[in-house]
């Protein structure tokens, strides 16, 4: 039994689908982003942020996790038969490492300085310049993995993976001013695709968007 903390729309949409992916048994614990955090959430996450995921694994033993790339890497090696990630070692298990680390550590971080400006300035008029800043580097980045989705349709070429999971979330962002995954074929196939898989569907549904 899986138990997964999440808020709307936020980074925790991948993990949901994983889960409704691999079949496997689990609870929602939707956070309220507009309360501070109890201790008790913040023995799970100490960031305080989602996801988080709890592993029931039998015999009183649970493991926790926060970090969605390591949340969905972990789902896939759990439940190999979901074929959400390829086999370790293997080429294209490198890919699937790298393109997760490039989406939480680049990607998603342009994308929280238009969403969270004064978290990387001190200066309450050098926002605006953070967000043109984030927003440039997103147009960078979305250019590149419009690159890398050619000829896909997904990150590992006809095999679908969490890397595409990862990156639906993110097709769903769109603060005002920044480029659009509508702007980019590849991007904008791949969004397609993805969402229109069974357990996305669900997620969705879920998430408040039944498609």
């Amino acid at each position: 039994m899986y138990h997964l903390y999440y808020t709307l729309e936020s980074s925790a949409m991948g993990c949901h689908a994983a889960l409704e992916e691999t079949g496997a048994d689990f609870v929602l614990h939707r956070v309220n982003t507009t309360r501070k955090r109890t201790r008790d959430y913040l023995s799970l996450n100490p960031l305080g942020k989602v996801p988080s995921l709890i592993d029931e694994r039998g015999d009183g033993e649970r493991l926790i996790l926060y970090q969605s790339g390591a949340i969905l890497l972990y789902l896939a090696d759990r439940h190999p038969e979901a074929k959400l990630a390829p086999t370790p070692g293997s080429a294209e298990r490198g890919h699937c490492y790298q393109w997760l680390s490039f989406m939480g550590e680049m990607l998603q971080a342009s994308y929280m300085m238009s969403y969270y400006p004064e978290r990387f300035t001190t200066d309450t008029e050098g926002r605006e310049a953070v967000v043109a800043k984030g927003a440039k580097w997103v147009m960078e980045y979305l250019s590149l993995v419009e690159s890398a989705l050619i000829p896909g349709p997904y990150f590992l070429g006809d095999t679908f993976s969490v890397c595409d999971l990862y990156l639906h979330t993110l097709s769903r962002w769109n603060p005002p001013n920044y480029p659009r995954f509508a702007d980019f074929p590849s991007l904008a196939r791949n969004a397609a695709l993805v969402k229109a898989r069974p357990a996305v569907q669900r997620m969705l549904e879920v998430q408040g968007e039944a498609a």
